[in-house]
């Protein structure tokens, strides 16, 4: 099995996603939701260029072409453009997955300087339908023209706006293909239905046109029917229209939320509003971590599923955004997923189901996901008009009691949390982080929901009193199972100020906490990269070969720009400095297109991890919300001034 579907270009409608390669491959086509399935194991196109003196077929990844990839500055539309000089040719390939439709459409667009030579297009696909390469089944439908693979319940559709020839074939040992061999002959020998391990390929005379052009359609049903239509329908569609229709949801999405007045950040800015909001299913609910890129689980326990926390993080920013729907259905979604204990699960799959998960018992169970539910909950009630605010506390109070009835029961009699495990899903203890997240959570359960929970107050000052060294300015990572301290520096201790705002800005002795805090995890955990600065998760990092992340640098910014707010003068100016220079670091280390990782790795042959990346995209949103916020500040203070001196 392939282990790594590492994909330089993410696109999506919050229906389906699909991910890319740097030579326009077909990495993933996410149906029936976003995590699930990949469906792809191989998606390459090649062109058959005869008279070539090296090998006749030439595949989309191969070392004669120069390449070029995309994304549309301000929309989901993937273009990529491969050139052989020395054939005089350029392919244009564009993808983009139609609004309100579970279907990726790709548009190729050949231009020839020598059109006298025949040459052939084939889109060759190994699709392992459901995640399973073997039991599928591969027919072409000769009445519909559509070639149709399924497994199970999910049925891909292919089809194109011109005739084409096919070939579909068994995958042998090592790969061995009889449809690529047919491919490299030109010549693609029918057989129009197999079953097992699959492949097939689809393939288009150019005839000797200096130009040609067809729009291929690869769509998904529950029926084979339902996905024969679709594919059928979108590839005689007009492909100009389903181009507008897809670049006008971008521009409506981005038309509707909040501008970015910073402009070295509006592309970006915009990039990470898009990228959200493809990772909300729509049909579920809620969103995911990033695509899946890893489902082999070789490399880490995979991306693709909703963690509770992040996608809590996810749905306030939505909500920010203008989208409260999107953060309304996430509340109802956790409803029906929490457990009869009151807590999470460490992941799911989008439709609600428990994802495979190794922080499930006892005394591993993630409390800061439980935590994050509440306290997001209570932080969307207060964005809410008064009305609508009152009905959505009343039908989500029984999760919430539940909720916090659970974080009260991993209370310990000392006033911290009993073991559970980290947010980084590492290590065991009780956190400084994972406490302020209770104080956080039953902070808004007592404010919102009215409850009567734990004396706040007395795990306040337990916190500081056995995981804070004044004098060292050091936080301490956690109080290990065997109740000792343990001092590993981490990047968690942000989350005092955001998002538990344990730390009071507006109090002097929390803000000058803040401050030092701040100052903690820029002694400790600050690292260069790639010509900028960044933040690792936690000292003696190994994870990707102990790489910094982009989660936790942009945390780290969020944190400068909010101390900023209840600073003034040269004080919040440098603060805001120091933000925009982690910013252009984050920026500087996305994939190729644009999107932001998780992570920054320190792993030869990884530039990125995980993009695009939810929390991550979260994060970068907020920070220029805060951006903009302390601009305008700074306009009113320097207005007021010029009114009220004479000059």
């Amino acid at each position: 099995m392939k282990p790594l579907y590492l994909p330089s270009a993410v696109i999506g409608n919050s229906l389906s996603l699909a991910t890319f390669g740097p030579s326009g491959e077909i990495m993933g086509f996410f149906y029936p939701h976003v995590d699930f399935a990949q469906n792809v194991r191989e998606g390459m196109f090649a062109l058959h260029l005869p008279g070539r003196q090296k090998r006749d077929l030439a595949w989309c990844f191969g070392d004669s072409w120069t390449r070029r990839q995309q994304l549309a500055p301000d929309g989901d539309v993937l273009v990529t453009e491969l050139a052989d000089s020395e054939q005089g040719l350029v392919v244009r390939v564009t993808d983009f997955v139609p609004p309100g439709e579970h279907a990726l459409v790709r548009r190729f667009e050949v231009r020839r300087e020598r059109p006298e030579t025949d040459y052939r297009l084939y889109q060759y696909l190994k699709l392992d339908v459901g995640d399973v390469g073997p039991r599928n089944a591969v027919q072409l439908m000769p009445d519909r023209k559509v070639v149709l693979q399924q497994y199970q319940g999910i049925v891909l559709g292919v089809a194109a706006s011109r005739e084409f020839g096919i070939q579909c074939g068994i995958v042998g040992p090592a790969g061995a293909s009889s449809v690529k061999k047919g491919m490299a002959a030109s010549v693609l020998q029918g057989g129009d239905q197999c079953m097992g391990d699959v492949d097939f390929a689809v393939g288009f005379d150019l005839g000797i046109s200096a130009e040609w052009d067809v729009t291929l359609c690869l769509a998904g049903g529950r029926t084979r029917e339902e996905a024969a239509d679709r594919a059928r329908r979108l590839s005689d569609a007009e492909y100009g229209a389903l181009l507008r229709a897809t670049e006008e949801r971008a521009s409506s999405i981005l038309a509707a939320v909040p501008t970015c007045d910073q402009e070295e950040f509006a592309r970006a800015y915009n990039r990470a509003v898009l990228s959200l909001l493809d990772l909300y299913d729509e049909s579920a609910g809620t969103f995911i971590a990033a695509p899946e890129f890893d489902p082999g689980f070789r490399y880490s326990g995979g991306y693709g599923y909703c963690w509770p926390r992040d996608a809590a993080h996810s749905a306030l920013v939505a909500a920010a955004l203008g989208f409260a729907d999107r953060a309304r259905r996430f509340f109802e979604w956790c409803a029906d997923t929490q457990l009869d204990n009151g807590h999470w699960y460490q992941r799911y799959w989008a439709e609600g189901t428990e994802g495979p998960s190794w922080c499930v018992r006892q005394h591993e169970i993630q409390l800061d996901q439980t935590c994050a539910v509440l306290h997001a909950a209570g932080r969307f009630a207060r964005m809410l008009e008064k009305e609508e605010a009152i009905s959505f506390t009343r039908r989500f109070h029984p999760t919430a009691e539940r909720a916090a009835q659970a974080i009260v029961r991993h209370v310990d009699e000392n006033g911290l949390h009993k073991q559970s495990s980290d947010l980084w899903e590492c290590s065991q203890g009780s956190f400084a982080y994972t406490n302020a997240a209770v104080v956080a959570a039953l902070r808004e359960a007592q404010a919102v929901f009215g409850m009567n929970v734990l004396d706040l107050g007395r795990i306040h000052e337990v916190l500081l009193e056995r995981l804070h060294d004044r004098e060292r300015n050091r936080w301490a990572r956690r109080i290990d199972p065997e109740g000792r301290v343990d001092w590993t520096a981490d990047s968690s201790c942000l989350g005092l100020i955001e998002p538990w705002g344990f730390l009071d800005l507006d109090h002097p002795e929390g803000r000058s906490l803040a401050l030092r805090t701040i100052d903690f995890v820029e002694r400790t955990l600050m690292r260069d990269i790639n010509g900028g600065q960044a933040v690792l998760r936690f000292e003696n990092e190994s994870y990707m070969g102990g790489g910094t992340g982009c989660v936790n640098t942009l945390w780290l910014a969020q944190c400068h720009l909010k101390v900023a707010r209840v600073l003034a003068g040269e004080e919040r100016a440098s603060r805001v400095k120091k933000a925009k220079v982690l910013l252009r670091t984050v920026l500087a280390n996305t994939n190729p297109v644009g999107q932001l990782p998780e992570l920054i790795p320190n792993t030869d042959g990884f530039a990125y991890w995980a993009a695009p990346h939810g929390w991550a995209s979260a994060l970068l949103i907020q920070c220029v919300h805060l951006l903009d916020a302390l601009a305008r500040d700074d306009r009113r203070t320097e207005a007021t001034w010029e009114r009220a001196t004479p000059f």
